[in-house]
């Protein structure tokens, strides 16, 4: 029985957890503590330790805090799927998406293959008749996360009646983006970013809602010959364009250390008050003694 609860022991990280914490509070605190209840009594020493330990949770969460990368962190920005239109924008739910027309649009192959200085050329021609949304070219790294998620959504929620079940059934055709924080401008100058940053840090207070739609298309089905490559998927034109609305959800990364700051720095001023009051209180009762002369 013995050894069966101490392999239980051994390989659930989540039981070592909570053994490696207490026998650090054991040994570290309870060390201190007791050193501190030799020499100023049970009472005292436990108010003087507790108000370390709590001071030194307040730095260290207002280190988290501040860096927001390390310690104890919240939910990560991430996108969030809203909703799932097809065949058209007509009945999206976000009023913005009745905007986005892509029928002056060029074919998703010519857009992909543009370069990056090529589509920044051309941008304010293409984007004109988007009603405000930007385009999201795959070379963006945030057409890679909003398509991770479109893939991890689609892997749990199929459409059978387009044989969408996993991302192999499908390819993107469009993407874009809308709202968020103000963007720096093609080849931004050092000036362009110190206002950027004085912008949105002092005057921009508030997130603007960030949107993302990314568009897709069921592939034909083609098998693979023997001995040749898997085929190129191909959209099937046949089948209607899904559009997939996406909000940006920007988390709460720092959430848990500026809790962990707030509360354990309340707990610091409480325990300072009262050792500061217990010492007015213990200096008036000295005051109070009568003066002892030498024979």
């Amino acid at each position: 029985m013995l050894l069966h609860t101490l392999a239980g022991i051994a390989w659930d990280p989540q039981i070592r957890g909570f053994l490696a914490f207490g026998v650090g509070v054991v040994t570290l605190v309870g060390s201190v503590y007791l050193l501190l209840i030799t020499n100023l009594g049970v009472r005292l020493g436990f108010m003087i330790a507790a108000a370390a330990v709590f001071g030194w949770l307040t730095i260290m969460g207002g280190i988290w805090w501040t860096y927001g990368s390390i310690g104890m962190l919240g939910k990560i920005n991430h996108w969030e799927v809203h909703e799932i239109v097809y065949p058209g924008l007509q009945d999206a739910a976000l009023d913005e998406a009745h905007q986005l027309d892509t029928s002056q649009l060029p074919s998703p192959d010519v857009l992909n293959k543009l370069t990056d200085e090529e589509l920044s050329a051309q941008r304010s021609g293409l984007e004109a008749p988007l009603g405000g949304w930007r385009l999201l070219p795959e070379s963006n790294a945030s057409f890679g996360e909003a398509k991770a998620t479109v893939d991890e959504y689609f892997a749990e929620h199929k459409i059978p009646t387009l044989g969408i079940a996993t991302a192999a059934d499908y390819i993107s055709v469009y993407s874009f983006e809308r709202g968020g924080k103000a963007r720096l401008p093609e080849n931004p100058s050092r000036i362009d970013r110190v206002v950027r940053k004085l912008k949105t840090t002092f005057v921009q207070l508030n997130h603007p809602p960030h949107y993302a739609v990314i568009q897709i298309q069921p592939v034909v089905k083609e098998e693979a010959q023997p001995g040749q490559p898997p085929p190129k998927p191909r959209a099937d034109e046949s089948q209607p364009v899904v559009s997939v609305i996406m909000e940006r959800n920007l988390g709460d990364r720092r959430f848990p250390g500026a809790m962990l700051c707030l509360s354990s720095g309340i707990m610091f001023a409480v325990l300072c008050m009262q050792l500061h009051r217990r010492d007015q209180r213990v200096a008036e009762v000295r005051g109070l003694l009568p003066a002892t002369t030498d024979a």
